[in-house]
């Protein structure tokens, strides 16, 4: 498509929409095309929508597109676009929005920062408190769906197109119609019955489902499937590896056919999932501290085989000790940070924590039986008098009040060596 608003330049862009001169194309929706603009009275960058060619003699087409400028400029919240202007240029119409950089939610999600639950939970509770402002102003979505939803870089979700919303007392959008995406729209939208605020968090749910799970709970390439399912069919069980109990719970009460079944407001269904939340940062902190304390635990073990090392001489074990414990550190960086037994680790997701925990409780045996090795050849090498053994105390006390034991009861060099290798701890 060709446009011609306010001369076009020799890339087939428009040089200006109204006033505001364009830098580049940057996408197209379902009713109009989308760019980046400099605002050069207010010196910042904007995006500007403009109506498609094909769209801008229809009426209701132009009245759906303006009442998305006037109901999202009614909507300002953190977690929902900002509408800056409105207005039309060479007879079409367009809206002046802020510039967002950032990735659409299904891209976002293959990134290391969507990774965690924690991350998709704090993803969840940012829409619904976004469309809980919506219905607030008596504003119901109508297509909440993973293309409407874009993370920013520094993690805000933004809720895109309220082109299909209707406010309550708007009868532009007649009865019957089907306005919406079909794989995410309630059952009684996909009727073309009356829908409000509860249509909304089904559809919220069926998002926040694609997320946990990679697909929509009723996807299929068959219009009429999908639709057979939205209205009669209950979505795939998740399994436990793609979420908690809890949350499963919550996401299908959310996605109940009848809207009486449902949470009323996303205000619920953000206390939910903040409750999810809590008790699943409360877990990976427990696990995360029993992780830490092994990785402790792993560290005196290399310790005290390396302190046995050189008290029979071997340096070998000192140089491996010690080089055990830089790998450990390198692999562990965040337990290496908080070694000191009077650190609190901070917080982490569970499953690296349940993985970390695991790890280390392997390394941790392993350990041990090289410890109980060393201390094998400690005990023999002193017991046989290997030349070079050094030990740094032979002196043994006989008791607590710590007078030194007589000549008479040093019998032996093997003697000697089983209580100084008791004295380390062995058995």
């Amino acid at each position: 498509m060709t446009m011609q608003v306010s001369g076009a330049s020799t890339d087939g862009l428009p040089q200006y929409i109204g006033r505001y001169r364009v830098v580049e194309r940057i996408g197209t929706g379902a009713m109009g095309m989308v760019f980046a603009a400099e605002d050069e009275m207010l010196g910042r960058r904007v995006a500007v929508k403009v109506m498609m060619g094909d769209l801008e003699e229809e009426p209701e087409m132009r009245g759906r597109f303006f009442r998305e400028a006037k109901i999202t400029g009614q909507l300002a919240h953190r977690n929902i676009v900002t509408v800056f202007d409105l207005g039309e240029d060479d007879h079409r119409p367009f809206i002046v929005m802020e510039l967002l950089g950032g990735l659409p939610l299904a891209a976002h999600l293959r990134t290391p920062a969507a990774a965690s639950l924690n991350a998709k939970l704090d993803l969840m509770m940012q829409v619904c408190e976004g469309l809980q402002v919506a219905h607030a102003k008596g504003v119901v979505h109508r297509d909440v769906k993973p293309s409407n939803l874009f993370v920013q870089h520094d993690g805000t979700v933004k809720i895109l197109d309220f082109g299909v919303a209707r406010l309550a007392s708007s009868n532009l959008t007649k009865s019957g119609v089907l306005v919406g995406t079909p794989e995410y729209m309630s059952p009684e939208q996909a009727e073309g019955r009356p829908v409000d605020a509860r249509s909304d968090v089904f559809s919220a749910a069926g998002v926040f489902y694609y997320m946990v799970a990679g697909r929509g709970p009723f996807s299929s390439p068959d219009l009429p499937k999908m639709l057979r399912a939205v209205m009669h069919e209950d979505p795939p069980a998740l399994s436990d590896t793609q979420a908690p109990e809890a949350l499963q719970r919550v996401l299908m009460k959310a996605l109940s056919k009848s809207p009486d079944d449902r949470y009323p407001q996303c205000a619920d269904l953000v206390a939910e999932l903040a409750r999810i939340r809590r008790a699943h940062e409360g877990a990976a902190h427990r696990t995360a501290q029993a992780a830490l304390d092994r990785y402790r635990q792993v560290i005196a073990t290399i310790e005290e085989r390396r302190a046995l090392g050189r008290s029979i001489g071997r340096d070998d074990i000192d140089r491996s000790g010690a080089d055990a414990i830089a790998r450990l550190a390198a692999r562990f960086p965040d337990f290496a940070k908080h070694a000191a037994p009077s650190a609190l680790m901070a917080p982490m997701d569970s499953a690296d924590a349940q993985d970390a925990l695991a790890a280390l409780q392997t390394r941790h045996n392993a350990e041990l039986a090289s410890l109980a090795a060393v201390r094998v050849d400690a005990a023999d090498a002193l017991a046989r008098g290997v030349a070079g053994a050094r030990v740094a105390d032979l002196t043994l006390r006989a008791d607590d009040g710590g007078n030194p034991i007589d000549d008479a009861s040093r019998s032996s060099l093997k003697a000697r060596a089983v209580a100084l290798w008791r004295r380390l701890g062995g058995m």
